[in-house]
């Protein structure tokens, strides 16, 4: 309640992130999927509880009589059955959500950082700034986003620098996601910068002496987070997904356990155990789909005008 100039008690108006907040939990597939993509991050971090059994181990291989064995089908001991080496599969795809989350988050805030910066830069001062930021922009949206990850893991993996070698796989994958796909979110955020650069409170900070990084950091950024944060939550799937698929195309480590991997090993038996690429299958579809749902339904939220 605030007290209004005739003297009377008025409620106080809400807040931006209030309205945000109302807007979104009204949306049952927008509370569902932050739900999902909470309950995911709570597993890939308590996991090793959750775990029946070593992920690498091949305790599973020796113990036929209850379940085990190579290739076991699903059963009450082993949920998930086992794979070729008799690895229990459930304890593997728990692990899995590891990796493949943590791929997806850091290469996304790799990928935001350059984005935002480079695109801030470029709305902000314009110019000779503008363009060469914009032409490097276009030259990495040019490129063939699949193609150059894999020459780029494949370089980094198998080149001739062994010290590129010793970089843990995760790694790699992410430092290649981030630097690959920063380049959509530079334009939209240079389009938004531009836009809102001479509107009044940013007039009004300039004449009142606020520094250019004191501007951008302030006044503009804030007020074109909301689209930042919807491509980051779609950019998050995108990178479980790209993980995925470089993995499976055999460019992943064969110890760094991962759905994408796991699916790459399930190759070979895929005609008589199915379930051993389903289950990591269907892991990395209802992740992705989860993350794309929370995208679209913080996009509503944040700007209900974009549903139409």
């Amino acid at each position: 309640m605030i007290i209004a100039k005739d003297g009377t008690l008025r409620e106080r108006s809400p807040s931006q992130w209030t309205l945000v907040w109302r807007r979104y939990r009204k949306n049952k597939v927008a509370v569902l999927s932050a739900t999902l993509v909470i309950g995911i991050t709570i597993l890939a971090i308590v996991y090793p509880i959750l775990m029946p059994f070593s992920p690498v181990g091949i305790t599973p291989l020796f113990d036929a009589w209850n379940g085990g064995g190579s290739i076991a089908n699903p059963n009450l001991k082993y949920p998930g059955g086992t794979d070729i080496l008799g690895r229990d599969e459930f304890s593997r795809l728990l692990a899995g959500s590891e990796v493949s989350l943590t791929v997806g988050l850091f290469s996304t805030v790799m990928s935001v950082l350059i984005g935002v910066t480079l695109g801030a830069l470029a709305g902000y001062y314009r110019g000779w700034t503008e363009e060469v930021i914009m032409r490097i922009t276009d030259m990495f949206l040019a490129l063939p986003f699949l193609v150059i990850a894999i020459l780029a893991v494949s370089f980094i993996r198998r080149g001739r620098l062994v010290f590129l070698r010793r970089i843990p796989q995760s790694i790699v994958i992410i430092i290649v996601l981030g630097i690959f796909g920063w380049a959509g979110l530079c334009r939209l955020v240079t389009a938004n910068t531009k836009q809102i650069y001479n509107l009044d409170y940013v007039n009004a900070a300039r004449v009142l002496g606020a520094s250019n990084r004191r501007i951008i950091l302030v006044h503009i950024l804030p007020n074109i987070l909301a689209p930042i944060i919807v491509i980051a939550t779609i950019s998050i799937a995108g990178g479980i997904l790209s993980e995925a698929g470089l993995t499976f195309l055999g460019l992943g480590s064969p110890t760094t356990i991962s759905w994408g991997q796991m699916v790459n090993e399930a190759q070979t038996v895929l005609k008589t155990n199915p379930e051993l690429a389903l289950l990591p299958g269907f892991a990395i579809f209802f992740v992705v789909l989860a993350f794309n749902l929370l995208g679209d339904a913080l996009r509503d939220a944040l700007d209900p005008r974009l549903r139409e």
